[in-house]
């Protein structure tokens, strides 16, 4: 099985679009042929096999947010994504949460158990544009098929104030989160501005803590309520508290291809650059709208 992985996040910027579409992630990383609505047009189309994905929280949640507050935002983000309607019914894809583990770290062990983990980088943030970077989900597929094998977000609480109420709202995490289930899903960045995967975020503002007419299209059609396949929330190898760092003094293994995405916090850039990026997530804008 030849590997590929992929970081998602959402590159964010100030200037409105136009087009309304949905966009699906591929095995393409690089440099990709789009279409008119931004769409790579090459590669494999990223999906879950299963009808139900699962998730795990990192127990150690964050210092400046108790893990009850996380697990509840976190529910409440991955419940936007679940079960929804469709034309012709109900999409088949559900997300399950399972036990949080201790694993602090986004990784995929092919030759072993794993875990699906959402984690937060409280004292540093090992990827470019640190600054303005607000999370980033590293998902692994099979290149060949697009099979989603593994996913994982880090939420960059290093370098941005993450909040988790309605009182005082700077980087809100039921937003970030939302978006990233997004790409955890096999979604790309929309055109259309009014979509929860479009590339912008205003600092302030919790309208991306639940999806659009534009995203539930993009879920209907990777998981479309006719698809014929089994319930199997297990990662990929069976289940992993912890990092496969922490269980193997020694050994061989594979090194799998990676294409950087970060979810960043919004400067205003030109929507023409942030396509020509190898990187996709949600940056923050100084300012309002």
């Amino acid at each position: 099985m030849k590997l590929g992985a992929l970081l998602a996040a959402a590159a964010l910027c100030s200037v409105p679009a136009t087009a309304s579409a949905f966009c699906r992630s591929t095995s393409c990383s690089g440099d990709c042929d789009r279409d008119d609505e931004n769409c790579k047009t090459g590669g494999a189309p990223l999906y879950w096999p299963s009808l139900c994905v699962g998730f795990s929280l990192n127990s150690q949640s964050s210092e400046h947010v108790p893990f009850d507050t996380f697990q509840n935002i976190a529910q409440r983000a991955a419940g936007e994504w679940s079960s929804l309607l469709c034309p012709k019914g109900e999409a088949s894809l559900a997300f399950v949460e399972q036990p949080a583990v201790s694993c602090h770290k986004a990784e995929y062990d092919p030759a072993g158990p794993n875990a699906n983990i959402i984690l937060f980088q409280d004292s540093k943030w090992n990827y470019k544009s640190a600054d303005n970077t607000l999370a980033k989900t590293t998902v692994t597929f099979d290149a060949v098929s697009g099979e989603i094998l593994d996913a994982d977000i880090e939420v960059n609480h290093a370098y941005n104030e993450i909040t988790t109420d309605d009182v005082k709202v700077v980087y809100d995490l039921q937003s970030i989160l939302t978006h990233e289930f997004g790409h955890f899903v096999g979604l790309d960045h929309s055109l259309d501005f009014d979509a929860t995967m479009n590339a912008t975020y205003d600092p302030g503002t919790t309208e991306l803590r639940t999806i659009e007419e534009d995203d539930v299209g993009g879920i209907c059609t990777i998981y479309p309520p006719t698809r014929v396949a089994s319930c199997e929330p297990t990662p990929r190898g069976g289940f992993a508290d912890v990092c496969k760092a922490d269980t193997e003094d020694s050994g061989c293994s594979i090194a799998t291809s990676r294409t950087d995405v970060p979810l960043l916090p919004i400067w205003p850039l030109a929507l023409g650059m942030v396509a020509a990026w190898r990187r996709f997530g949600l940056r923050h804008r100084k300012g309002s709208r």
